[in-house]
Order: structure tokens, then C-alpha cells, then sequence
């Protein structure tokens, strides 16, 4: 493969805050061939965004060679700014989710997938679209606006256990608690097992000990237990239907399609999908959001005198925090892009948490900016695999937020984020906090 044009050049991009901090990190070398985007510790500190200026500016489209971290052995095109993440995500033709070439299953990971073509996130039109509508179903107004009034409920009730206590982890009492709460309610999944569920999540995507995509005998236990639950869940399904989000998908016909319903493999994933993301993303935006906004507090301050503000700050929180921080696609054709060949089979892999601190699209990219408007933010993805629980995503925000302001005051951090060990979920292990109880 050639080396990149920009490969090798001099950087001159100032320091950039990292991981959403305010602090400047170290000095770096000066060319992007001395990282490796495949080597997780340099995540271990939340995703780092002075790394991916050098990316952007020397190298927006750069070939990373395979290293000894790198899943498959096999080298890739990195894409890191705006434009060109979404040049890829509006040509689902070139750029497959599914394969291309000699690669029949490559899929949204690094490595390639056996799920590539059978998980929604990994399907290609018409049958993607098709099994969208299908799925559809479950997130529309209908389904999800009624539940306003229950996670506000379950909120003031998470809040009300540590509002006298004057500190909590923040990630597992409340940002990882509601979104998990709300996941197993649409997917009637009884909430007894939700945690036991999310641990199996959590060791899926947290490579606390081991590279990344690594099996490990506790990995495969865990994507056991999943495998099994979830079998017995779409069984359960089927001889029971409700009004949960599985029971409609598992007895949705797809019109035109042989066989008109989805494979249990089909299901299997989609359940492995919905619940991972549902757990997953939305507790790391809500997370990543707060520390944001307490860098500097008077963000805080102006949200809680102004609530109005919320949903604008909402968007910045999910621009900032990129919690599915790459995504990647396989072509399909030959190609000319930002002045390379790309031939049938090439893995292209594109960071979004890249992407959204694009200094050519936001204006004071770096900069946290609660009321940042407009926000062509790609938090929740582009084009035809746009985030189907983005608006749910947005409401448990608005909720947790609300109620946090309305009940806490003088909040402040009190102690060290801990970041989780990924290059593909920009996540929170934990978040402690201190804060007074608001005279009721």
C-alpha cells in the first residue's frame, strides 16, 4: 500500500486539550507514523484528541500499517475529519458495512465480524431498510413519549438515594443506572438481571487487561451468557408476544424477503445490538457530558438558572463526548478518495469523536460550548445508519440532566475520571463527585 502524503510531515498544530479536559497534555512527536490507533494505551485516558489533530491536519486520509496491536494483522485507511467521514457515510454503495472484494464479511470493527450482514448496524439496502422499518417500529413517538414520565420518576428515585450522602460515582449510581433502567423496559427484559447483563456488556468493550477484540476465557463467558440469554429471551418471544420492542421484531414479517421473518442469528444480534448500545453510549454521553460542564462549573450554573438550554447543550455534550468514537466500512469498487486508491477489499475506518472537533466545521472546536449552534455534530451517526435510539438517547439525557440540576447544587468533581480501555466506546468506569442537596 503507499504511505500517505502527509505521512511524515511536521506538525504544527498547538496542544490540544485531551479527552475533553482543559488541561494541555505532553508534547508528542511530530509525525502520525509514530502512533499506532490500534495500540489501546493511548485511550487509556480517554480518546486522544491531540493525537488526531496531527491527524487531521498532516494526514485527513492516512494508510495505517498493520503493527503487532492491529485485529486481522491487516492495515487500513484512517479517516479523521469531517467532510470526508461524511463523504463515506453518504455512499453506503462504495463503502459497505457489510464487505467488499475478497472480504465477504468485514462489517463496523477494526477486525472483521462474523455478525457483518446479519446485525442491523451491519447490513447494506435495500435489506438493511427493510428490517430498519421493521425495527422501527418500537422506537417511534408512540412508544418512547410515554416513557418520559417514568424515567423522570426513576431519576428523582436514583437521586433520592444519594442526594443526602453529598457524593456518589455519578457513572454507576445515575448515567449508568437510568439508561439501563429504560433498555430493559423496552426490550422487556425483567430488571432483576440488568446488571448481570451489563457486566457481560461492560467486559465486551472494556479492554481492561487485553488487546483489543482479544478473547479471553472470561470474554467468551461472557458473550456466552449473552448468546444464551438472549436465545431464550426471542424463544420466550415467540410463545408469549407483548408490546416490548423484541416481541415486535420477533414477529415482524418483511415483505419481499425469503424467509419473510428475521433468522435467529438476525435476532440474536439485534438484541445484542439494541442492549449493548441502550447500556452503553448513552450512560458514557451523560458522563462525559458533566465532566464537560465542569470545566469550567459556570456552564452548570448557567443550565441550572436556564433549563431551556438543555437540549442545545445536549447536542454539544454528544458532539464532545463521541462515545462510539470510529466506525468502519469496507469498499466495495475501486475509488479515487482525497487523492488515494482505494481498491475492493480495503478496510476504511473513520473516527467520528474526530470528525466533531473538526476545526474546519466547529468554530473553537476545543472549546465546550453548552450553547453551540448550529452543531453538525456526527454523535449519532449519518446518512442511512443514523442512530436509531438517538431521540430515546436524547431523552434520558434531558431527564437525568433536568432532575440533577433541579436537585443538586455546588456540584464538583472529586476524584480522578477513569476512563475505560477502548479505541471503539469512548466510556467512564467511574465518576465521583461531591455536591449539595437543594433545599426541597
Amino acid at each position: 500500500m503507499p504511505r500517505n502524503r502527509g505521512e511524515g510531515q511536521p506538525c504544527t498544530a498547538l496542544a490540544v486539550a485531551r479527552a475533553g479536559s482543559s488541561v494541555a497534555s505532553e508534547p508528542w512527536p511530530m509525525s502520525l507514523a509514530d502512533y499506532d490507533l490500534t495500540d489501546l494505551t493511548l485511550f487509556e485516558r480517554g480518546f486522544p484528541h491531540d493525537v488526531f489533530a496531527i491527524h487531521r491536519q498532516d494526514a485527513p486520509v492516512w494508510w495505517h500499517r498493520a503493527t503487532p496491536h492491529t485485529p486481522d494483522g491487516v492495515g487500513f485507511w484512517s479517516v479523521a475529519t469531517h467532510g470526508e467521514t461524511v463523504a463515506i457515510l453518504r455512499d453506503p454503495v462504495t463503502f459497505s458495512s457489510v464487505g467488499g472484494g475478497e472480504r465477504p464479511r468485514g462489517g463496523t470493527l477494526i477486525p472483521d465480524s462474523p455478525a457483518a450482514g446479519q446485525a442491523l448496524n451491519m447490513m447494506d439496502d435495500p435489506r438493511h431498510q427493510r428490517v430498519r422499518r421493521l425495527v422501527s417500529q418500537g422506537f417511534t413517538a408512540r412508544m418512547i413519549g410515554p416513557l418520559e414520565d417514568e424515567l423522570r420518576r426513576r431519576t428523582r428515585r436514583l437521586l433520592d438515594r444519594v442526594a443526602p450522602q453529598g457524593r456518589c460515582d455519578f457513572l454507576t449510581d445515575v448515567a449508568a443506572e437510568l439508561p439501563l433502567q429504560a433498555i430493559t423496559i423496552l426490550l422487556g427484559v425483567p430488571e432483576a438481571d440488568r446488571h448481570r447483563l451489563c457486566e457481560w456488556v461492560d467486559l465486551s468493550f472494556d479492554f481492561r487487561d487485553r488487546a483489543a477484540f482479544e478473547e479471553t476465557e472470561a470474554t467468551r463467558a461472557a458473550w456466552g451468557g449473552l448468546a444464551e440469554y438472549g436465545a431464550a429471551l426471542v424463544a420466550a418471544r415467540r410463545r408469549r408476544p407483548g408490546t416490548d420492542v423484541m416481541s415486535i421484531v420477533v414477529h415482524a414479517v418483511l415483505a419481499d424477503e425469503t424467509p419473510p421473518r428475521l433468522t435467529d442469528d438476525e435476532l440474536l444480534s439485534f438484541f445484542f445490538l439494541l442492549f449493548a448500545a441502550g447500556a452503553d453510549t448513552t450512560r458514557n454521553a451523560t458522563a462525559g457530558g458533566l465532566v464537560a460542564l465542569l470545566q469550567p462549573p459556570e456552564q452548570l450554573a448557567a443550565l441550572a438558572a436556564d433549563p431551556a438550554g438543555l437540549p442545545t447543550a445536549i447536542e454539544e455534550m454528544v458532539r464532545w463526548t463521541s462515545p462510539a468514537a470510529y466506525n468502519r466500512r469496507t469498499v466495495t469498487r475501486p475509488v479515487e478518495f482525497h487523492g488515494h486508491a482505494l481498491r475492493p477489499g480495503d478496510k476504511v475506518v473513520f473516527w467520528e469523536a474526530s470528525a466533531n472537533r473538526d476545526e474546519r466545521v466547529f468554530r473553537d472546536a476545543m472549546r465546550f460550548d453548552a450553547r453551540r449552534d448550529p452543531n453538525p455534530h456526527l454523535g449519532f451517526g449519518h446518512g442511512v445508519h443514523h442512530c436509531l435510539g438517538a431521540n430515546l438517547a436524547r431523552l434520558e439525557m434531558r431527564v437525568i440532566f433536568t432532575e440533577l440540576l433541579a436537585r443538586l447544587t455546588d456540584i464538583e468533581l472529586a476524584g480522578e475520571v477513569e476512563w475505560t480501555r477502548s479505541n471503539k466506546h469512548t466510556g467512564i468506569r467511574h465518576l465521583p463527585i461531591r455536591y449539595r442537596a437543594r433545599r426541597t
